[in-house]
């Protein structure tokens, strides 16, 4: 499989990336990095999944990213739906599924 070859679902929606870029040394708050768009599919619903403590938390809905998406859990994601409504969620588990040979397939993100 070449880098040309399409998705593994289709990526018909966008959402922008915001990664931490650091603290403000006066306040020790968060300051935003710089934003990006990156093409997802974006599946609202509800459901249970294990945070990074291994607590059970609710899950509004799953990004899903091409290949190995390069997302951490302090990322920011700000996603706009198809009626206009803009929310930005913060990721609660990061999953790469995988195929046989090793190679990442999809990554989804649990919001």
């Amino acid at each position: 499989m070449g880098d040309d070859v399409m998705a593994l679902i289709p990526l018909n929606q966008t959402v922008t990336i915001t990664p931490p870029g650091g603290f403000d040394p006066d306040y020790n708050t968060p300051i935003p990095g710089v934003p990006y768009a990156l093409k997802c599919r974006f599946s609202e619903g509800v459901k249970l999944v294990r945070n990074q403590y291994g607590a059970e938390v609710v899950s509004v809905g799953t990004f899903y990213f091409d290949k190995l998406a390069d997302i951490s859990l302090n990322d920011s994601l700000t996603y706009t739906n198809e009626l206009s409504a803009e929310t930005t969620y913060t990721p609660i588990a990061i999953s790469v599924k995988r195929a046989l040979n090793g190679k990442p397939l999809i990554t989804e993100v649990d919001v």
